[in-house]
C-alpha cells in the first residue's frame, strides 16, 4: 500500500464525506425529533456482528466500539478503513406505505501502532441523520373560510470527528480514551401557500461540542475477554439562522432575517457499555450491552418524551484458518442480532428497533479485507398513528492494512 497514495485517498474521501453530509442520509419521519435518528454507521466487521465489539480487538480491522482496542493493532501496523451503506426503507401506516432509497458514508478512519505499546486512530463519521418530509398539511385561516397548505422538509445531521488512543498496560489489560468533536447543521424549510400568496420559512440550526469517553479491555482467562466503555455527558451549544420571505404577484420580498441567534443547548447523556467475547476453536462469540441515561438530561420535545435507552447485541463469526494459505480458509463468516429500545416515547409507545445481520470478510492479500454485510431491521409501530419501518441495509467496507514505520536495513 503506497503511503502517499493512501494519504491522498484519505484526504479526498474526507472532502467527499463532507459533500455527502449535505444531502439526506435517511428518510425516516422519526428524524423529526431532536438531532435526528442515530446513525447506523459502523466499521465493516462490527456491522456483521450485530454492532457488537466492546470486547473485540482490532486485529481484523479498526474497532470503533472501544478506544482501548487500538492498543491491539500490530506493531508498526497502519490501517486505512472506509466504507458506505445503502438503505432501502419501507414505511407503513394504517392506510398507506412508501418506499425510499438513501445512501451515505459510514466512516473514514486511520489507525496506527508505531511501537507495539500504544495505538491511535482518527475517524470522521456521521453521528445523526435528518431527512423528513411532511406535505399537503391543510389548515383553516382563523376567522375566515379560506385555508392554507403547509409543506415541511428537514435535512442534515451531526458529524463526529474523533481521536482514539489505546495503550497496553500489561499483557492482559488495555486502556483507552477518545475525544470527539460533534458538529453539524439541521435545516428545516416550511412553505405556506394560500390563494393569493406564498410564504417561505427557512431555519438552520447549528450544533457543536466536545465529548470524552474511556474504554477498557481485559483478558481474564485464555480466550475470554471483557470490555467496558463510558461516554461522559455533555452539552452541545446551538445557534440558528432564520429567513422568512413572501411571494406576492410573482414578486419576492424578505420579511425577516436573523443570524447567529442562540438556542437551547442539546444535552447528550451518560452512556455505559459492557461487552464479552470468547473463542471456541475457530468460532468467535460476542455480546454487548449499552445503556444511555437520556431521562437524566431533562431534554424535552413537543411531541415525544426522552427515556433511558437499552441496546443488546449478539454476534458470531467463523473462519476455518485465518492464517492459512488457502483463500477460502481465511474468509470470515459473520452473523448478529440487535435490539434497541430507543430513547423516544411517542403517544406512549417506545420507538424500538429489532435487527438481524449477516456478513462476510473477504481477504485482500495478507492483511487487508473487504467487508460486506446485510441487515434487516424493524422500527416503530403502526399503532397510535405512528409509522412502522422495515429497513434493508447493505454495508460495504474496505480495511487496508500494511506495515509502516520500519527502518530500511542495508547489508
Amino acid at each position: 500500500m503506497n503511503k502517499s497514495k493512501c494519504l491522498t485517498t484519505f484526504a479526498m474521501l474526507f472532502l467527499l464525506f463532507g459533500y455527502a453530509q449535505d444531502n439526506n442520509l435517511t428518510s425516516s419521519p422519526y428524524s423529526l425529533f431532536g438531532l435526528g435518528v442515530e446513525s447506523n454507521s459502523n466499521t465493516g466487521r462490527n456491522s456483521g456482528l450485530g454492532k457488537t465489539g466492546i470486547a473485540l480487538d482490532a486485529k481484523r480491522g479498526i474497532n470503533l466500539n472501544n478506544p482501548a482496542s487500538f492498543a491491539s493493532l500490530s506493531e508498526n501496523e497502519f490501517v486505512f478503513d472506509f466504507g458506505g451503506s445503502a438503505e432501502l426503507m419501507n414505511q407503513y401506516t394504517d392506510n398507506s406505505n412508501e418506499q425510499d432509497l438513501t445512501s451515505s458514508f459510514t466512516n473514514i478512519s486511520l489507525g496506527f501502532n508505531s511501537n507495539g505499546k500504544y495505538g491511535m486512530g482518527l475517524t470522521l463519521k456521521p453521528a445523526s441523520n435528518v431527512g423528513y418530509s411532511l406535505t399537503g398539511l391543510e389548515s383553516n385561516i382563523e376567522g375566515s373560510n379560506e385555508s392554507f397548505t403547509t409543506n415541511i422538509e428537514g435535512s442534515g445531521g451531526l458529524n463526529e470527528l474523533r481521536l482514539d488512543y489505546g495503550r497496553k498496560m500489561s499483557k492482559d489489560l488495555n486502556l483507552g480514551i477518545k475525544a470527539s468533536y460533534l458538529f453539524g447543521k439541521i435545516e428545516e424549510t416550511e412553505s405556506i401557500s394560500t390563494n393569493e400568496s406564498y410564504f417561505d420559512i427557512t431555519e438552520e440550526n447549528y450544533y457543536s461540542g466536545f465529548q470524552l469517553g474511556l474504554g477498557l479491555q481485559y483478558q481474564f482467562l485464555p480466550k475470554h475477554n471483557f470490555g467496558l466503555t463510558v461516554d461522559f455527558p455533555t452539552a452541545l451549544q446551538g445557534s440558528k439562522d432564520v429567513r422568512i420571505g413572501k411571494y406576492l404577484n410573482s414578486a419576492y420580498s424578505l420579511l425577516e432575517e436573523t443570524n447567529g441567534e442562540s438556542i437551547d443547548n442539546f444535552n447528550l447523556p451518560l452512556k455505559v457499555g459492557i461487552g464479552y467475547s470468547t473463542m471456541y476453536k475457530n468460532l468467535l462469540l460476542t455480546a454487548d450491552y449499552n445503556k444511555s441515561f437520556w431521562s437524566a438530561t431533562n431534554q424535552s420535545d413537543a411531541i415525544g418524551e426522552y427515556i433511558d435507552q437499552n441496546i443488546f447485541g449478539l454476534g458470531a463469526s467463523y473462519s476455518k484458518n485465518p492464517n492459512g494459505l488457502k483463500y477460502w480458509d481465511r474468509v470470515d463468516y459473520r452473523m448478529g442480532l440487535n435490539y434497541n429500545s430507543g430513547y423516544l416515547k411517542v403517544a406512549d409507545k417506545n420507538i424500538d428497533t429489532y435487527a438481524a445481520s449477516l456478513g462476510i470478510g473477504l481477504p485482500i492479500g495478507k492483511r487487508s479485507l473487504i467487508n460486506l454485510s446485510y441487515s434487516l431491521s424493524k422500527k416503530g409501530t403502526t399503532e397510535s398513528i405512528l409509522v412502522e419501518e422495515y429497513i434493508h441495509t447493505l454495508n460495504i467496507n474496505i480495511s487496508l492494512s500494511d506495515i509502516w514505520f520500519q527502518k530500511t536495513k542495508y547489508e
